[in-house]
């Protein structure tokens, strides 16, 4: 036995009865979005049409079997199962539909999201890059033969000196700076 049901909000809520499990399906579609959350629970075998209740944002599925009857509570895209019962006074039915289908339609796949780009920054996945101004950070996808390539003596000596900032804005600064070059900021010995 196969159940829908809608929810509001672009909501709906499938219900199934598989041998001994209640199948529930959350799917939730709006402009540019679409979610789907499935739980299975083990409830027995359905002997009666589900009920749904809602009231205060909470959705409350009943399902009978011939041992028990079983709350699922539903908020938001969460399904759980009831360990009391609940009191359902005041709380609104809601329709179902009997449903032929064995689940709701899949979910179609999304696509790969294009270079992002808000003002001067830019973003791309692969490979990563970003852009910010005139400020740009690469990770490349070189093979390691290339990226451990000998350096010479010099180059290594002169990395081996500490690079120093301006506390201020980050520039880089040089051994006999006493002022920033990009800020004015005084520097220290």
């Amino acid at each position: 036995m196969n159940y829908v049901c809608y929810l509001g909000s672009g909501q709906r809520l499938d219900l199934t009865n598989q041998g001994s499990h209640t199948i529930i399906t959350l799917s939730q579609s709006g402009p540019g979005q679409q979610q789907q959350s499935t739980n299975r629970y083990l409830t027995g075998t359905w002997t009666a049409q589900p009920t749904v209740m809602q009231a205060g944002g909470i959705t409350v599925i009943t399902v009978f079997s011939a041992t028990k009857t079983t709350q699922i509570r539903v908020q938001g895209q969460m399904a759980t199962l009831c360990e009391q019962p609940l009191n359902l006074q005041g709380a609104q039915s809601l329709p179902l539909e009997q449903t032929a289908t064995e689940s709701p339609e899949p979910m179609s796949p999304l696509e790969p999201l294009p270079p992002l780009k808000m003002g001067n920054m830019e973003m791309k996945m692969k490979p990563m890059e970003m852009r910010l101004g005139n400020m740009e950070m690469r990770i490349n996808d070189l093979p390691q033969s290339v990226q451990q390539q000998p350096t010479s003596a010099a180059n290594s000596a002169a990395d081996n000196k500490p690079k120093r900032f301006c506390g201020q804005c980050g520039q880089a600064i040089t051994a006999g700076d006493r002022f920033c070059t990009q800020c004015g900021q005084p520097l220290s010995s």
